[in-house]
């Protein structure tokens, strides 16, 4: 709650702009971190087509609005459709040949660089590597009474709701029988399908969950920018995100938050070369998984937790060894 509160009181406090909009590119990427977080964190399953899904739903919401003459919600409503009908075609074939690890992490990848491909040289529609400048913006409100987000104050409190609300379905996911569900597969997928638990169908559902929310990550990305490319549906872009997630802290809410924020806000803090900056993140991820494996917001849990319980934690932990 006090995260949340500090991020409403930021504005208040800061008034300049470029900082605001590092707070934005924080709060939008925070939404795909935690898309993320659901397929890897909760169910344990390492997938690479966050990136594609967050790319295609940019792409098919301003295709929708330009060629169906929709709103961006329209739009936006329009890309998630096509993002789940692709989840649920991809994740059935994969988890139907029962692909796991590195075998599901190669041929999600493999349907991702596909997808890029794919818009990468369908010229007429996408534009290919010269990608899409767009003018619009997403609205507030019906008719005459609708406001269009194109300031930084709007635009900041916009994405925060977003992240907020993405947050809001995470720890309802979390805190649900589904979300014990997919904590079961993580922690033993053969202990759980013996217990009754539909591998195939819970795995479906994670995967689908996660790309939604990362496709309205891509919407809010690209109507913030004012500019759609082949790139976001990069592998670069897949590595970076799971940098996030891992720096954060994996299976927490706000943990690839946090993630998303630090690799947000370094390069504009630290200026560097991007060699330099590529090294700065690489030595940043290492110290990170071998000093806090449990990442910049389970560490940040765990202090909360006093100490005679996390002594009492290990001792148990360490009778089960």
């Amino acid at each position: 709650m006090l995260f949340w509160i500090l991020c409403l009181a930021v504005p208040l406090v800061v008034k300049a702009e470029f900082i605001l909009t590092i707070f934005i590119f924080g709060f939008i990427l925070g939404v795909l971190a935690i898309s993320f977080n659901v397929i890897f964190g909760y169910a344990g399953q390492l997938s690479m087509f966050n990136a594609a899904a967050f790319g295609i739903s940019a792409y098919a919401t301003f295709l929708s609005m330009e060629r169906l003459h929709v709103s961006f919600w329209g739009g936006l409503v329009i890309a998630l459709v096509l993002v789940a009908i692709l989840s649920v075609i991809i994740g059935a074939i994969c988890f139907k040949f029962q692909l796991k690890a590195f075998y599901f992490a190669l041929v999600t990848m493999a349907f991702a660089e596909l997808a890029r491909l794919v818009i990468m040289n369908w010229g007429s529609l996408t534009k290919g590597t010269l990608g899409i400048l767009v003018l619009q913006k997403p609205t507030l409100g019906f008719g005459d009474m609708a406001i269009k987000i194109d300031s930084t104050l709007g635009w900041y409190y916009f994405s925060l709701a977003a992240l907020f609300l993405s947050a809001l379905v995470c720890r309802g996911i979390v805190k649900s029988w589904i979300g014990r569900a997919f904590e079961a597969i993580r922690l033993n997928e053969d202990l759980a399908q013996t217990l009754g638990i539909d591998i195939f169908r819970y795995k479906l559902l994670a995967f689908t969950i996660a790309n939604l929310l990362a496709g309205v990550a891509g919407a809010l990305f690209a109507f913030y920018t004012g500019y759609i490319e082949p790139s976001y549906l990069s592998t670069t872009q897949s590595l970076d995100v799971i940098a996030m997630v891992l720096i954060g802290g994996a299976g927490t809410v706000l943990g690839p938050v946090f993630g998303a924020f630090i690799l947000t806000g370094l390069p504009h803090v630290i200026e560097l070369s991007a060699e330099i900056r590529s090294i700065a993140f690489g030595t940043i991820l290492i110290l990170t998984i071998l000093l806090l494996p449990r990442g910049v917001g389970g560490s940040l849990k765990m202090l909360t937790i006093p100490w005679w319980k996390r002594l009492r934690e290990r001792r148990a932990a360490g009778r089960a060894a």
